[in-house]
């Protein structure tokens, strides 16, 4: 669980002034007409510091497990025209120590947002009534400032909670308070490379004179160092980069502007220096013994180690209470050995958990620096853990984790666990000189972007924007005025500094034209405008004498050739023009056909020529016979024989080279007519007309014509010859079929092929 605290929140005890004024008291013996309470909140009667009742959050037993509870005070204080403000109220207490807590917390807009005051976590429980005063001067300046205590409890431990009584808010006229420092950084050993940028957060109602970070490494003597960036209320501080593994403490210190000065230091913060490997949550959901002769002696965590280089530090988050205390623990590196701790790669180390009573959960640090030799150049699967000589270790727990992740040792074979325990390693991580190098962002000109992507994480930036300005933003923003500038950036870090220097032109007028085009196409070509500083208006010459005012047009070339086109890009300070030429081919078409035989002689061809044709010229090879249908049907003679057929397509653009294919036909001598069961239709194929003659005179004969999907495109009734004529002059060519009837009684159907 993630510990705040709030360096200016602490507990303070404030001699009291007549500036001092209560605008808030409440005893609990008349109600909670002015709390909104949920879960168990509520008045007690077993516990009372004056008179009969108390607030609790479980008045009449020991609160829930995997609760987060609340008993809002409904009241809104003014603290505008204040200058400080405390919070009194008697408390006693019994609270599952490290896992669960009571909050006070303060909100400065209505309860729209809150931040931790102050925080009990069961710390020393008291089983007696003790006074809590709790400066919130860093509210005042505020009129809708409201407070609340707030419950939050485990899945485990279940205890009797706390009790409020004789609660006092105060003001006051003098500014007694130091400055509100407020700092959240990353949890502890959270995982990712360490940045050195430590921002911190500090107000006060007298503004704030100073503020200095004071920082320490491997516990050696403090020093101090001043904002590189301040931003409003927050400050930024660099801390120099240090060899992987080191251990850097950190705290600020900060004064106010007061009449009286007051000072104040935030919390101790810490982190070790390098490239951090975990594979656990950072919360705490159990926490599980070891025992030198118990079920598991010792257990493991496997790391991959992918490119990395040396391990300089590890971490194991252990558990500490007055029930469960340590004894030593020796801490392994194994090589891996079919996913299970194999060989020791240092020699095993002593080491005593640091977790204590006051920070039950405080990660143990193993310092691997003087193991770099054997440590150096690791690749692949490791394993790094602990085994219990005597006594017990206790370790902290997340669940669920992933399997075979975990080794449990039982004092002579590993065997895989599913849950994740707390290991982390940090391994080293070159310091090298950055190397310079910006980005700029022109869309808003005159107001310009830069992009800082120096390599190296640099620790400083010094930018020169060309007209006198500067900055030390590492992503600044700049407005110009109209002109060119020469743009300079120097980083620096630890290791060394590099500069560069980039020209650039700050139009604050006219658009700088400019397009694309495609000729996928051709001759229809698509233009894309992708002028620059803002146009507003285009005009575009298509070089045949068209012309748009469309952004990104589409125009149609009628000829072949080169055309140099132009845009004029337009805005309200000026216009500027680009040109440039592209050539149109007008492609002319490719001609391709194919073609199905019926009937023996009757031959179908089907035009596929390419890029759109317009009009056909077809040759058939025999006595000069041609046709302009895109799709002709053609009657070779029944003597049969080869006839190259030859097919021209045309366009608007030229005609194809023509394409030409043989066309084989049957030996069909004498028969020019198709006859079935005495019936004769002739000729057939036939391009006007169709005779048909029956074998014998019948009476109320009839026919039908069907094309060839079946659909009834003809029809004729009450035929008394027995010879007659169809006429075919309005049907497109294809193949049809005649149904002949007599007396309603289908009598024959034979096919007929019609010819243009």
């Amino acid at each position: 669980m993630k510990h705040i605290y709030l360096g200016i929140l602490c507990l303070f005890t404030y001699q009291l002034t007549q500036s001092q004024v209560t605008i808030y008291s409440d005893d609990f013996e008349n109600g909670l007409g002015n709390w909104t309470v949920t879960g168990q909140w509520g008045l007690a009667t077993s516990q009372a510091y004056n008179g009969t009742y108390s607030f609790a959050d479980s008045p009449s037993g020991n609160y829930l497990n995997a609760q987060t509870t609340y008993a809002t005070l409904d009241s809104v204080f003014d603290l505008s025209t204040s200058l400080d403000a405390n919070i009194y109220f008697k408390a006693k207490y019994d609270i599952e120590n490290g896992f669960d807590y009571c909050y006070i917390d303060l909100s400065s807009n209505n309860g729209s947002t809150w931040t931790t005051a102050y925080t009990i976590n069961g710390e020393g429980n008291l089983g007696n009534w003790s006074e809590f005063n709790i400066n919130v001067g860093g509210f005042v300046g505020n009129s809708q400032v409201k407070m609340r205590y707030r419950l939050y409890t485990d899945a485990g431990y279940q205890s009797d909670g706390i009790f409020v009584d004789s609660l006092r808010i105060t003001k006051d006229s003098v500014d007694n308070a130091p400055p509100l420092i407020l700092h959240d950084p990353d949890i502890h050993y959270e995982g990712q490379v360490d940045t050195n940028y430590r921002t911190f957060t500090i107000t006060d109602i007298s503004g704030v004179a100073s503020a200095v970070l004071y920082y320490s490494v491997d516990g050696g003597a403090y020093t101090q160092t001043n904002p590189i960036d301040t931003s409003g209320d927050d400050y930024t501080y660099a801390i120099p980069p240090e060899d992987a593994g080191a251990y850097v403490d950190y705290y600020v210190e900060a004064i106010d502007s007061s009449a009286q000065t007051n000072s104040g230091l935030s919390d101790f913060y810490h982190y070790v220096s390098g490239n951090y490997i975990k594979y656990e949550s950072g919360e705490v959901n159990f926490i599980t013994s070891y025992t030198s002769t118990g079920a598991f002696t010792g257990t493991a965590m496997r790391m991959t180690l992918d490119g990395l280089t040396t391990i300089t530090t590890a971490f194991i988050g252990n558990y500490t209470d007055v029930n469960n205390p340590n004894d030593s623990m020796l801490f392994h590196v194994w090589t891996d050995s079919n996913g299970a701790p194999g060989s020791n790669m240092i020699t095993p180390i002593m080491v005593f958990p640091a977790a204590n009573l006051l920070q039950p959960h405080l990660i143990t640090r193993i310092d691997l620096r003087p193991y770099e030799s054997q440590l150096d150049s690791l690749i692949g699967d490791v394993h790094i853990g602990f085994t219990v000589p005597s006594g017990t270790v206790w370790l902290a727990q997340t669940t669920p984790g992933t399997s075979s992740r975990v080794q449990n040792f039982n004092g002579s074979t590993w065997s895989s666990e599913t849950d994740d325990y707390h290991f982390r390693i940090v391994t080293d991580t070159m310091i090298l000189p950055p190397v310079a190098e910006f980005g700029i962002d022109a869309t808003g000109d005159p107001v310009i972007v830069f992009s800082d992507s120096s390599e190296n994480n640099p620790l400083s930036w010094h930018w020169d924007f060309g007209d006198g300005d500067t900055s030390i933003v590492q992503n600044p923003t700049h407005t110009y005025d109209i002109g060119a500038y020469n743009v300079c950036l120097e980083v620096s870090n630890a290791a060394g500094s590099d500069e560069i220097c980039k020209g650039m032109i700050v139009f604050n007028g006219p658009p700088s034209a400019f397009f694309t085009y495609s000729t996928s196409n051709d001759p229809e070509i698509a233009f894309n405008d992708l002028s620059t500083q803002g146009p507003t208006s285009w005009s575009w010459d298509f070089g045949d004498g068209d012309t748009s005012t469309t952004q990104s047009p589409t125009h149609n070339y009628l000829d072949t050739g080169d055309f140099t086109v132009c845009l004029i890009a337009a805005n309200a300070f000026g216009s500027d023009t680009f040109c440039q030429t592209l050539h149109i081919y007008n492609r002319r078409p490719e001609a391709f056909f194919v073609y199905t035989v019926f009937l023996d002689t009757a031959v179908t061809f089907t035009d596929l020529s390419g890029f759109s044709p317009t009009a056909w010229s077809w040759d058939f090879d025999n006595n000069g016979d041609t046709s302009d249908v895109q799709n002709p049907g053609y009657l070779f003679p029944g003597t049969g024989g080869t006839f190259n057929v030859c097919l021209t397509a045309s366009n608007a653009y030229g005609s194809s080279t023509p394409y030409c294919d043989d066309v084989e036909i049957k030996d069909l001598v004498g028969i020019d007519h198709i006859s079935a069961n005495g019936v004769v239709i002739s000729p057939n194929p036939a391009k006007d007309y169709a005779s048909i003659t029956l074998p014998k005179r019948i009476t109320n004969a009839s026919y039908q014509v069907f094309s060839s999907d079946g659909k009834l495109v003809m029809r004729k009734s009450n035929l008394t010859s027995n010879a007659f004529n169809i006429d075919v002059s309005s049907l497109q060519a294809g193949i049809y079929f005649i149904e002949i009837s007599e007396n309603e009684t289908s009598f024959v159907k034979m096919p007929l092929m019609v010819i243009d």
